[in-house]
């Protein structure tokens, strides 16, 4: 199978990282702080590990690394957790996963709260001169932007309008579960928190993710239950990072991710990402039937292109490359739906999106756009 389906998740992962999760299963699946044996301590050792690797992506203190078991869950608890009233502005891109929309869609009902599509320009992707008049006229409560689009690859222009917000004393949430990890321009200036997946863009497995708090807004605890310590209090603990983190923690995954980040430490993804992207938005381009979703600089998206073919639905493409190439690609709307209007592929029931990794090949793109040329 030649799998280009990883924005779903990444495939294959590292060989230490599956290394590791046989080992934790044998030898180390136990529950962190619920023991005060040596297995336990160990145990515990390692997951103190592994929130400092993450801290170290982004400069910061390991005990404000909080692990969930999924980004969704990670985005939960900080929608929820934060205090809202009504008529309060959450501004969001048109490019945002329904992991946002929909706990902020709760929000919106419960609250009565505004939510504003942030200006984007569709030819060029960039962010409008607009914004600044828009957070003037209504200025943010909370502004949550994906670090990079899970349907395009596009990667948001972060840094701007979290600066911009932040005139406002805006809470800006970076979703980061497509790119975290690896993207070099990932910045914590201007930002509150940052959500990251450990099946994605960290190279590790189902069953680990997080966020990332970088300032002193304060979130109400969301879920409630044992942690391991301060057993006779009815209360969850007030300090982080166990005030956010009840219920036994996924050891197994965590010793998982704790291998891939030492791993990419070693290993420049996005540069090989960006070269393979390149080398299929020119092969793509050459094929007259097939329309290829980019802005007018299709560098700025990396490791995913969303793609139609004349004559064709999404399912038929996505199909057809299964059954007769073997080659896995995703079709359809993928959990976003406020960018196919945006970048006009509603018409077209979504997109066939072609996403990368680092353990893909030029070779595979080749298959590819072979199959794409027959049809």
């Amino acid at each position: 199978m030649i799998y280009l389906d990883n924005a779903a998740t990444t495939y294959p992962k590292p060989e230490c990282v599956y290394k590791a999760i046989d080992k934790a299963n044998r030898e180390l699946a136990f529950n962190s702080g619920r023991g005060s044996y040596k297995k336990a301590k160990e145990v515990s050792i390692k997951i103190d590990e592994t929130r400092q690797l993450l801290a170290d992506i982004i400069k910061t203190n390991k005990n404000n690394v909080i692990f969930k078991p999924s980004s969704t869950g990670a985005l939960n608890n900080i929608i929820l957790g934060l205090d809202w009233n009504e008529g309060d502005n959450i501004y969001i891109s048109p490019f945002e996963h329904n992991s946002v929309i929909r706990p902020l869609e709760h929000i919106r009902k419960t609250y009565n709260i505004n939510i504003i599509s942030l200006p984007f320009d569709k030819k060029t992707w960039d962010i409008s001169d607009e914004m600044s008049d828009m957070f003037a006229l209504k200025k943010p409560k909370c502004v949550i932007c994906s670090s990079k689009s899970n349907v395009t690859g596009y990667k948001l222009p972060v840094n701007e309008i979290f600066k911009e917000a932040k005139k406002y004393d805006s809470i800006n949430i970076l979703d980061g579960s497509q790119s975290f990890g690896i993207d070099r321009n990932i910045s914590k200036d201007n930002t509150d928190f940052i959500v990251f997946a450990g099946h994605k863009s960290l190279y590790a497995t189902f069953g680990v993710a997080g966020f990332i708090k970088l300032s002193n807004v304060n979130l109400k605890i969301t879920e409630f239950g044992g942690t391991g310590s301060d057993s006779l209090n009815p209360n969850m603990p007030a300090e982080m990072p166990t005030a956010y983190e009840s219920g036994s923690k996924n050891v197994v995954a965590i010793m998982g991710l704790n291998e891939s980040l030492k791993w990419l430490q070693e290993n420049d993804i996005e540069q090989k990402e960006e070269e393979l992207t390149k080398y299929l938005y020119e092969e793509l381009i050459k094929i007259p039937k097939v329309f290829v979703y980019v802005p007018i600089e299709p560098q700025k998206c990396v490791g995913i292109i969303s793609i139609n073919v004349k004559g064709y639905s999404p399912d038929d493409v996505a199909g057809i490359l299964d059954e007769e190439f073997d080659i896995a690609v995703r079709k359809g709307y993928h959990c976003a739906p406020f960018v196919h209007d945006f970048i006009g592929s509603r018409e077209f029931n979504g997109t066939v999106r072609i996403s990368l990794n680092y353990f893909n090949s030029k070779e595979e793109i080749d298959e590819l756009i072979e199959a794409l040329k027959s049809l």
